[in-house]
């Protein structure tokens, strides 16, 4: 069975580090699997599973990367073409529309019921009819959380026997062992983290927002380890709170369980999500967590807030309060008998398992 997995870039996002977990995996399993980029370009370039079965389409853009992906279908003729990523998808459907043998599954990460002007700008000017009709015939959905399932199914108007939940792993490398050094002065105050790319989604305003409104400016750190779009914005946000001396946003870092490790706590301010496997990180290196109950994916790693504090989306006051709590020590543990039965959910070889299970469910395509 050969599976080409498709993505816009290698961009460093959860979607994206998923679908090289799932390519090498695949290979593993004894089938042919290719990840098959758009646009070969981004933080995650240089992974080894890219570099050894990797695929780079050279299109101009993502939207743009039709004729090359029809082209490259048409060359390989894959069994399964399985896109990831809104824009990747949306192509791969058009792909699937224009080569009536192809079979097409999709991976769903982020909440899709949402507010029009948080979509994706086609979803924002075009809802999802469009999409229903692009995925009308695929031949499975994946989800990562059981209340994302739902909304596909509501959404995309599948059948819910063609969605699928499967979770995110929790990552299947051994963590780094230290921090950078060169970030270590960081950590001579207590530090509060947070990771995630800088977009809208992720809402990293508010949480300035509620570090500015704890008090903690002067005592303690709040650190944004991450990239995107909004740095600049969030700068300005902070010289505009006088938290110039109080706020670290040092960039990417390839890995952010050694920061979760020496930190205070972790919080996670997004107005939605899919699946955030970085809460379960954070909770299984004893750090304390706090999130916003947003749409979809805290409630679910966060076992209806017995591993961490779940609050109302949006509550910035109950987001500052949550961050005074963590540096004063004040903040409750989880026992280690739930934290261990609710991550061996979450295990890699489980996970894994389970989609290669789905990918040989599927088979390879009758045509001849």
């Amino acid at each position: 069975m050969k599976v080409a997995i498709f993505l816009p870039s290698l961009a460093g996002g959860g979607a994206e580090r998923i679908a090289l977990f799932l390519t090498g995996r695949l290979v593993a399993a004894g089938i042919d699997a290719r990840l098959v980029a758009a646009v070969g370009e981004g933080a995650l370039a240089e992974h080894p599973v890219y570099r050894a079965h990797g695929v780079d389409l050279h299109a101009p853009n993502e939207m743009l990367s039709l004729p090359a992906l029809l082209r490259y279908v048409d060359a390989e003729r894959p069994d399964l073409l399985f896109a990831f990523v809104h824009s990747a998808k949306m192509m791969a459907g058009l792909a699937a529309k224009r080569r009536a043998w192809l079979r097409l599954a999709i991976s769903v990460h982020n909440a899709l019921e949402v507010p029009r002007r948080a979509r994706f700008w086609p979803r924002a000017a075009f809802g999802y009819a469009p999409e229903r009709w692009l995925y009308r015939d695929v031949v499975a959905a994946h989800a990562v959380s059981r209340d994302l399932a739902a909304q596909v199914v509501r959404q995309f108007a599948l059948p819910p026997e063609r969605v699928h939940t499967i979770y995110n792993p929790l990552p299947d490398r051994p963590a780094a062992g230290a921090i950078d050094p060169v970030h270590e002065p960081l950590f001579a105050r207590p530090v509060i983290a947070n990771a995630g790319r800088m977009v809208a989604q992720k809402d990293q305003a508010a949480l300035l927002r509620a570090f500015h409104a704890s008090g903690l400016a002067g005592n303690a750190r709040l650190l944004i380890l991450g990239e995107g779009p909004l740095r600049g914005v969030l700068e300005a946000q902070v010289r505009e709170l006088g938290l110039a001396d109080s706020v670290a946003m040092p960039g990417f870092v390839p890995d952010v369980r050694p920061y979760m490790a020496r930190a205070a706590g972790f919080v996670l301010s997004s107005r939605n999500e899919g699946l955030p496997v970085v809460l379960l990180e954070a909770a299984s290196l004893g750090c304390p967590v706090a999130a916003f109950d947003c749409p979809t994916g805290p409630r679910e790693m966060l076992a209806d807030g017995a591993l961490g504090r779940l609050l109302a989306a949006g509550d910035e006051g109950g987001l500052a309060q949550a961050m005074r709590d963590m540096v004063a020590g004040m903040f409750p543990r989880p026992s280690d008998e739930l934290l261990a039965a609710h991550l061996r959910q979450f295990d890699p070889e489980t996970i894994a398992a389970q989609y290669v299970a789905l990918i040989r469910s599927i088979g390879p395509s009758p045509r001849t």
